[in-house]
């Protein structure tokens, strides 16, 4: 009678067997995971209360109805320049500008709601609320006009409702390399889709904050690269600061009410205007957007019979803020209009 071989040991194995390995190993990675979630996020907090203690706010903080804005106002004299930044920007992106500046005439930089030390709001993040939050912060700080509003990237949608809604108290503007209503419609679609990933990006933003990833990869640093020291190191502490980031992305979100509410208003009539254009890209990838935004903001000039177009060729969209002497050209072209707004009240003074 035959018998069958002998079954190797292999043979034995239950087919489950390596299943529940992989699972084992699944939930081993996922523990070690959930663990350094837990450490990047205590890393975050205790870096962020290192934070508040090292880096106060340089200027004051002013009540504006349930929660409190930044404001940093310095140099004497009319008109008051008032800066406006752009998206994820904070009021030390001035740094080079606002000292030049302050030499001639006084001048304030700010942070909106939620961004950087201003407190967070409950008011959309839309140019019609933030320009009501700016006019009510001027007034409750005994900032009186008239202004010349200066507004960087996003922020020239937010001077231009400025403006429309407060027309007595705005004498000059400066478009500083400022965001067009129309562009996304208009800009070329390699443009666009660079935006739409912008964008998509700062959704993430938050999250990578919380856990500590933003402030250990310093990924959002380079907004400050070039300005001096301690305006960089307050750039790279709130460029990982989670409520910052959500601010940013909210700002980004109400892009298209912004929009409606710029085309809305009406035009600047005799008031100085210089718009401002960079010359050259961040990187070479961009290479295009330069004479695609050139040609937008050529329009603008037409938003004033007084207006003039000026480009600073070595400059691109940061570093009219960031390189301390392209910074000294932004600064001299916002002199300009501070120079041209006091001609023109002087003038009216003496006219009968």
């Amino acid at each position: 009678m035959s018998t069958s071989p002998e079954t190797p040991a292999s043979a034995s194995v239950s087919p489950g067997r390596p299943r529940r390995r992989w699972l084992r190993r699944l939930s081993w990675m996922g523990l070690g995971f959930a663990v350094l979630l837990v450490i990047g996020s205590v890393y975050q907090a205790v870096s962020a209360a290192a934070d508040a203690r090292d880096f106060p706010p340089p200027g004051k903080m002013v009540d504006v109805g349930g929660h409190r804005l930044h404001l940093n106002c310095t140099g004497e004299g009319r008109p008051t320049v008032v800066l406006e930044s752009g998206a994820a920007a904070l009021s030390s992106a001035w740094a080079w500008v606002q000292p030049e500046v302050a030499k001639t005439t006084r001048v304030c930089s700010y942070d909106r709601a939620g961004v950087a030390w201003s407190e967070p709001g409950q008011e959309p993040h839309d140019a019609a609320h933030v320009a009501g939050q700016l006019h009510t912060l001027l007034a409750n700080a005994g900032e009186s006009g008239p202004f010349v509003l200066v507004g960087h990237s996003l922020g020239g949608l937010f001077v231009r409702v400025y403006a429309d809604r407060y027309p007595g108290e705005v004498a000059g503007m400066v478009l500083l390399d400022a965001s067009h209503p129309d562009q996304t419609e208009r800009l070329p679609e390699s443009v666009r889709m660079q935006l739409a990933v912008s964008v998509k990006v700062m959704a993430l933003a938050p999250a990578i904050a919380r856990v500590g990833l933003a402030r250990a990869t310093g990924i959002f640093n380079q907004l400050g690269r070039g300005l001096p020291e301690r305006a960089f190191e307050e750039v790279a502490v709130f460029s990982c600061s989670p409520r910052h980031l959500e601010t940013t992305y909210a700002e980004m979100r109400a892009w298209n009410d912004s929009t409606a509410q710029v085309r809305a208003t009406r035009g600047l009539g005799d008031m100085p205007l210089l718009v401002v254009s960079a010359g050259s890209a961040v990187s070479s990838a961009g290479a295009e957007l330069i004479p695609a935004f050139q040609a937008l903001h050529r329009e603008m000039v037409s938003l004033s019979s007084r207006g003039q177009y000026r480009i600073i060729p070595e400059a691109n969209h940061l570093s009219l803020l960031t390189d301390e002497s392209q910074a000294r050209q932004t600064s001299a072209a916002i002199l300009d209009v501070v120079r041209e707004v006091r001609a023109t009240r002087m003038s009216g003074a003496a006219s009968p």
